[in-house]
């Protein structure tokens, strides 16, 4: 495995780990306490764990790629044609994603629904894109382009 084949996997188990906790965790805020919560709490319950997940995705990232480095010194900084042409397909089919998940939030904004939802619905978006991003080159890389 190339060290980018190595960074997009890395990255893509770090998404789906902390997203995937911080949207279980978000969307179950009414369960957990047991009553009924106002949107606007929510709201900001939320808020510290959106903070929490980023900064935890950026330890991840950081310790992840520092120890992949370490261990293959002359892969890190290997970069060819095969590669940016993957990176370039993945953007593209993580873009699509992304753009739909925009317009799921626009029309959320358009229904007048709750800043919670919002917010939700443009983070999930850009994790979603990010994931197809991540998907699309973990195939490219396997099959070959």
């Amino acid at each position: 495995m190339s060290f980018h084949e190595k960074s997009n996997a890395l990255m893509l188990g770090a998404m789906v780990l902390v997203y995937g906790v911080y949207f279980m965790l978000v969307l179950g805020l009414p369960t957990l306490s047991g009553t009924d919560i106002d949107v606007n709490a929510r709201l900001v319950m939320s808020n510290g764990l959106m903070l929490t997940s980023v900064v935890a995705l950026v330890a991840i990232a950081i310790a992840g790629h520092i120890i992949i480095a370490v261990l293959a010194p002359k892969d890190a900084d290997k970069h060819d044609e095969r590669d940016k042409l993957i990176e370039m397909r993945g953007d593209q089919r993580g873009g699509f994603v992304m753009a739909f998940g925009a317009l799921c939030a626009m029309g959320l904004a358009m229904l007048a629904m709750p800043h919670f939802w919002i917010v939700n619905a443009i983070l999930a978006g850009l994790v979603l894109g990010e994931i197809v991003k991540a998907v699309s080159k973990i195939i490219d890389y396997r099959r070959g382009v």
